[in-house]
């Protein structure tokens, strides 16, 4: 398979499970045609084409032509310039890798972080917090984002695989929705009598378990292990980064008992203290992989002679 036929199932994987649907997606693609054909000028000239077709400014090919034969993958929780000089040496003897789907964005990808930050609207909609508070909420948020990723050097490991001729592409929110999907059917919609029981219902899942052997368990953050866990969500698994510490009491307000996440800020600590919310968080690297293995099972059914190694965090495991 070509990687740019490769990232287009992807992302249209990405879309089949995000939050907001597939009906509201189309609506976004419309609304940008729209706008395009007004722009004139630099914005014109700036315009980013992708966004007519991807709705995910953090999940992008960021090296090679796109018409690359892929079947072997390099696949990376983190890929930056050690991975890319990873795959080269790798490459050199004899191992073979077409292209390197990294996870965390890169590059332009990253530069375009805070574009992906709305889908938690939808997010938080479906766990009760009105959709106007999420959004009064949210902006100052992605205005920070954006700020702080304005001023990084963003673009190493963009220029390393260009360098190294190595085909390239992230992979973002795509895998983020499909986790958070995942933990919405595989936790939350179980009904559980203690904080522990889910936790060692996390550690029923491979991923978890992995890492856990490895000293990075699911822990409790705010609760106790026999705590009740009321109503539980996974409202900090998709949408870029982290919300607004304040979107912790809104949740609180909307009848939520405990909160599910990859990673909690300490002013969310914080909040989640001060209005009794419990707060899980789950592993990471582990979360993260469980998105990354979900879109490679899909892509398995299109791509038959699909096969990875496996680096930066990321361990493999199949699902039917």
């Amino acid at each position: 398979m070509k990687l740019n036929k490769l990232f287009r199932s992807a992302v249209e994987i990405g879309i089949e499970a995000d939050p907001r649907g597939k009906k509201y997606i189309e609506k976004i693609f419309k609304r940008t045609k729209e706008r395009r054909a007004k722009l004139d000028g630099k914005e014109k000239e700036w315009f980013d084409e992708e966004r007519t077709w991807n709705p995910y400014g953090d999940s992008r090919v960021i090296s090679g032509t796109g018409e690359e034969d892929v079947q072997r993958l390099m696949v990376c929780i983190d890929g930056e310039i050690q991975e890319m000089l990873l795959a080269d040496r790798l490459r050199r003897n004899g191992e073979r890798i077409d292209a390197v789907l990294i996870h965390h964005p890169e590059g332009r990808a990253l530069a375009d972080l805070d574009k992906v930050m709305p889908v938690q609207v939808d997010v938080y909609a479906q766990a009760g917090v009105p959709v106007n508070h999420s959004e009064g909420l949210l902006r100052p948020r992605m205005d920070r984002i954006w700020r702080a990723i304005h001023a990084d050097n963003l673009f190493r490991t963009e220029r390393a695989a260009e360098l190294l001729n190595i085909p390239a592409f992230c992979c973002h929110t795509i895998t983020d929705n499909l986790v958070w999907r995942f933990m919405e059917k595989t936790i939350c919609k179980k009904q559980f009598d203690t904080l522990k029981d889910i936790v060692n219902a996390t550690h029923e899942i491979e991923e978890y378990a992995w890492y856990g052997r490895k000293g990075s368990p699911t822990i409790i953050v705010n609760g106790s292990e026999n705590a009740r866990p009321g109503k539980v969500v996974a409202t900090e698994f998709t949408g870029g980064t982290n919300g607004p510490e304040e979107l912790i009491e809104k949740q609180s307000h909307a009848g939520v008992g405990t909160i599910l996440a990859m990673h909690f800020t300490e002013k969310e600590v914080e909040k989640g203290k001060e209005h009794h919310i419990n707060l899980i968080q789950c592993c990471h690297m582990a979360s993260d992989a469980i998105g990354i293995n979900l879109l490679l099972d899909r892509l398995g059914k299109e791509e038959k002679r699909l096969s990875t190694l496996d680096v930066s965090g990321f361990i493999r495991v199949k699902r039917k």
